[in-house]
């Protein structure tokens, strides 16, 4: 009989939502077949079998699970499935309780998850126990559940629905949390610096139309400036750096170079901060980073990102294009040494090399910089190096 064990998904969460099963009790699986959906504060990720066999499920729907719960076993055949007598194995041996939830304080199992659609066949989303506790307390309406649309229910998604001034006090949404934790520990662990740069962005932006024309696609300054970056990987490597303790807490601090440029690129369409990651961008074309940027956007608005989409970058493209904005300071991510920021076109006057006026458009671009790792001068000979690199 093999486990199915929750994995590590991310170093920001300590517990996900089981959000979905995707094979049923007792059906035959194949390893590889994809099981279950578990759901991050960033991300839904689905879990694979891991041997054939039938699956026996040992967690519910709404359960809350953390790295190492088992929430299924696949057996054989010849083996028999969770034994009906052991603790918290349901009566016919079918499937056991929830994974424990963290947050009891005997690390017993929550209670069952309700489910507001039970009396009419099932069809409505399953509601986690302390949304539905929330729903009882104030009265809320099951139809306006049912018409939220998902297929589970949580306290965040209730507490939505309340209104305004009821002294209800409302936890950030998952992923605004994961923000926060690691906005936290940047400014807990890193001493950043910032350094400042203006760029002439008239060239760049006529470069960065006549290519989308060429290769029709949606290509700007954004585009341009990840391919500007991950082109500087070998010249900079401590700006793509990883710094890393030796020997453990509290030893000698290091650094682990970076085999490729790994380009993290904000994106926000309104559901919350995401950060996905370009692998190996200096390889990319600016039509390939152009349409993979444009698929990360129709991801964050549908907030189906993976793991992987979000994992594994060694630098960070921070966007900060509305209107007016001048500046603007990025975290470093820990784990990483540079993150650089790209504001909004602004229209300037200025003299040509002939002292003649001239109107033209700059752009400011910034670097926060852990300077453990990295100095004042070499951060500003790689804010140049870009400007040449996009103007180029």
């Amino acid at each position: 009989m093999t486990e199915l064990r929750v994995p590590k998904l991310n170093n920001n969460d300590t517990e996900y939502l089981l959000v979905e099963w995707l094979a049923e009790d007792g059906a035959a699986v194949v390893k590889g077949d994809p099981v279950v959906v578990l759901e991050t504060s960033k991300a839904a990720e689905e879990l694979m079998a891991e041997a054939d066999g039938v699956l026996r499920r040992t967690a519910r729907t709404g359960a809350t699970c953390r790295p190492g719960d088992v929430i299924a076993h696949v057996s054989d055949g010849s083996a028999p499935p969770p034994s009906a007598g052991a603790p918290g194995a349901a009566a016919d041996g079918s499937a056991s309780r929830p994974a424990a939830d963290p947050g009891a304080a005997d690390g017993s199992a929550p209670p069952p998850a309700a489910d507001p659609g039970a009396a009419d066949g099932g069809s409505g989303p399953v509601v986690t126990a302390p949304a539905q506790a929330l729903i009882d307390e104030h009265g809320v309406d099951p139809a306006r559940i049912r018409a939220l649309g998902k297929k589970v229910i949580k306290r965040a998604d209730v507490l939505a629905l309340l209104e305004t001034g009821t002294g209800v006090a409302q936890p950030l949404p998952p992923v605004q949390r994961a923000v926060a934790a690691a906005v936290t520990r940047s400014h807990q662990t890193i001493p950043a610096a910032f350094t400042a740069v203006k760029l002439d962005a008239g060239p760049a932006i006529a470069r960065a139309r006549a290519l989308g024309k060429e290769v029709r696609a949606l290509i700007g300054l954004p585009e341009l400036l990840v391919s500007a970056v991950a082109s500087l990987h070998g010249q900079f490597p401590m700006c793509f750096a990883e710094p890393v303790t030796a020997g453990g807490p509290g030893g000698e601090l290091a650094v682990r170079p970076s085999p490729g440029p790994n380009v993290g690129v904000t994106v926000d369409v309104g559901n919350g901060l995401y950060v996905p990651v370009l692998r190996d961008a200096d390889r990319l074309s600016v039509k390939e980073i152009a349409e993979r940027l444009t698929a990360y956007r129709t991801k964050a608005a549908q907030g189906a990102f993976r793991e992987d989409d979000l994992a594994g970058g060694n630098i960070v493209v921070t966007l900060h294009t509305d209107t007016a904005v001048l500046l603007a300071v990025p975290i470093v991510f820990p784990g990483q040494a540079c993150a650089l920021s790209l504001c909004a076109p602004q229209h300037e006057f200025a003299l040509d090399s002939a002292g003649n006026v001239v109107k033209r458009t700059t752009v400011t671009l910034g670097l926060a910089f852990d300077h453990r790792l990295v100095n004042g001068r070499e951060a500003a000979m790689f804010l140049n190096a870009i400007r040449k690199a996009i103007a180029a």
